[in-house]
C-alpha cells in the first residue's frame, strides 16, 4: 500500500533568524579591487543584499508555500496542488528544479497549471530545500529512483474528490538544469509511466550515444565548442562541486555572507538579467532562495549531486534513446549573461543546443519552442509563458 503523505510545515524559527542576523553582523568582508562581478562576485552588491536579508526581509515569506500542499512522501518533500475545476484536464505534472534552485522556482507556474485543471507535484530534490539529505550522495539514477517512488506513492495515496484510490496513473515530467536530466532519466527508466517529457535546458541532457550517424552538423560542432569555452571560463562550480564539494561546503554552511557571494553570481549570470540582478529577481526573491538553502542547511548536500554524478555518470549507449513524447522550450537568456562578462556580448546565444542535437537524444521530440524571453530559471523568470508552453505540450501529446 502507498504511504500516506505527511504534512510538512515550512518555516524558519526565531532562534534561526537571530543566529543568521548575528552571523551577518560579524561577517569579515574582504577588500575588493576594481573588477566586481568579473572577479566572481561584486562584494558591494552582495553586502547590500545581506544588509536587506538581515534587516529588511520578512522571514515569514516562505510560509506561503504551505498552502500548496507541503508534505513528505517516501522521504521526499513535495508541494502537491490538486487540479482545479470540475474535470481534470489531463495527466498530473511533475516539475523538477535544478541547482541552485528549489521548488519555489515553480510556485507561480504551478498555481497557473493547477488552475488550468492539472494536478501538480513539485518535489524538493533529495538533499535540496526541505527534502532530507540521502544517507550517501546520489547520482542522477539514484535521485530519479527516489522521485519515482515518491510520485507513485503520492498518486496512489491520493483519492480525488468523489473518486477512488488511483493505481498505475501516468504522469508528465518536466524540468530544467538537474531537473531536466532527472526528468529524462525518469522517462528512460519508466517508459510505461512517463507519458511525456518536457525540458527547458536541453544542454544539460546526457550526451547522445552515437555522434557519427548522422555526422555532426556545423551548428552542432559550433555549439560543442561554445560549451567548452563556457566551462573553461565560467564553469568553475562544475570543477569544484564534481570533484571536491566539501572543500567549500563548510564555509558556505557556516557563513550566510559566503553563501550569498557564491550563489548570487549564478542568479545573475544564468538568468536573462543583462547583468542587472533586479531585472529578474527582487531583493526579497533573492533572499527567498538564500533563506531556503540557509534555513535547511542544504547547500552541502545539494552540491554533492555533482560529485556523485561525476563519479558515476549516466551515459547512453550507442543505440539508446529517451523515447517518451518530448518537448523543449528554448529560452534566449539561458547562461547568456555569462558571455557579456567575458567580453563577448552578442557573440553567443547562451548554451542552447541546435534542435538536431536534441533530436539525437529525443526521437519523440514533438514540440520545439523558441521563447521570446527568459533564462535558466525559466519557470521563475517567465511563469505565465512557461505555464502556457507546458500546457500546450500536454494538450499536444493528449490529442
Amino acid at each position: 500500500m502507498s504511504a500516506s503523505p505527511e504534512p510538512y510545515e515550512i518555516g524558519i524559527g526565531e532562534e534561526q533568524v537571530n543566529d543568521l542576523r548575528e552571523r551577518l553582523a560579524r561577517t569579515r568582508w574582504p577588500q575588493q579591487p576594481p573588477g566586481g562581478w568579473a572577479l566572481g562576485a561584486d562584494l558591494a552588491a552582495v553586502r547590500e543584499l545581506c544588509a536587506h536579508w538581515a534587516d529588511g526581509y520578512d522571514f515569514g515569506r516562505l510560509e506561503r508555500l504551505n498552502e500548496l500542499g507541503s508534505c513528505i512522501v517516501e522521504g521526499v518533500h513535495l508541494l502537491h496542488l490538486p487540479a482545479s475545476g470540475a474535470e481534470p484536464a489531463g495527466h498530473p505534472l511533475v516539475l523538477l528544479h535544478g541547482w541552485p534552485s528549489g521548488p519555489i522556482e515553480y510556485e507561480a507556474a504551478a498555481r497557473s497549471i493547477s488552475a488550468a485543471g492539472h494536478e501538480v507535484i513539485v518535489p524538493s530534490l533529495p538533499g535540496y530545500a526541505w527534502s532530507p539529505a540521502p544517507s550517501r550522495p546520489l547520482n542522477v539514477a539514484g535521485v530519479a529512483a527516489l522521485l519515482e517512488a515518491a510520485v507513485e506513492a503520492l498518486l496512489g495515496a491520493t483519492v480525488p474528490e468523489g473518486g477512488e484510490r488511483r493505481t498505475g496513473e501516468d504522469y508528465v515530467v518536466a524540468g530544467g538544469d538537474w531537473g531536466a536530466m532527472i526528468a529524462a532519466r525518469m522517462a528512460f527508466d519508466q517508459p510505461g509511466k512517463v507519458a511525456g517529457l518536457h525540458v527547458t535546458t536541453p544542454h544539460t541532457l546526457p550526451v547522445p550515444g552515437d555522434l557519427s550517424h548522422p555526422p555532426l552538423s556545423e551548428a552542432e560542432a559550433a555549439w560543442i565548442e561554445r560549451g567548452r569555452r563556457w566551462r573553461r571560463r565560467r564553469g568553475y562550480h562544475l570543477a569544484v562541486q564534481s570533484q571536491a564539494p566539501d572543500a567549500i561546503s563548510a564555509g558556505l554552511t557556516d557563513s550566510p555572507a559566503g553563501l550569498a557571494a557564491y550563489l548570487l553570481p549564478k542568479y545573475r549570470g544564468w538568468s536573462e538579467s543583462g547583468g542587472d540582478l533586479e531585472r529578474r529577481f527582487s531583493e526579497d526573491e533573492l533572499c527567498d532562495f538564500l533563506t531556503m538553502y540557509w534555513a535547511t542547511g542544504s547547500i552541502a548536500s545539494s552540491m554533492r549531486l555533482y560529485w556523485a554524478e561525476g563519479g558515476s555518470r549516466w551515459r547512453l549507449g550507442a543505440e539508446e534513446r529517451i523515447a517518451a513524447p518530448a518537448g523543449a522550450a528554448i529560452y534566449p537568456g539561458d547562461m547568456a549573461g555569462e558571455w557579456g562578462d567575458a567580453g563577448e556580448e552578442g557573440t553567443a546565444p547562451g548554451l542552447n543546443p541546435p534542435r538536431e542535437w536534441t533530436e539525437r537524444l529525443l526521437p519523440g521530440l514533438r514540440r520545439w519552442t523558441e521563447m521570446e524571453s527568459g533564462g535558466h530559471f525559466a519557470a521563475f523568470e517567465e511563469p505565465e509563458g512557461y505555464a502556457a508552453e507546458l500546457l500546450a505540450f500536454c494538450s499536444q501529446i493528449q490529442a
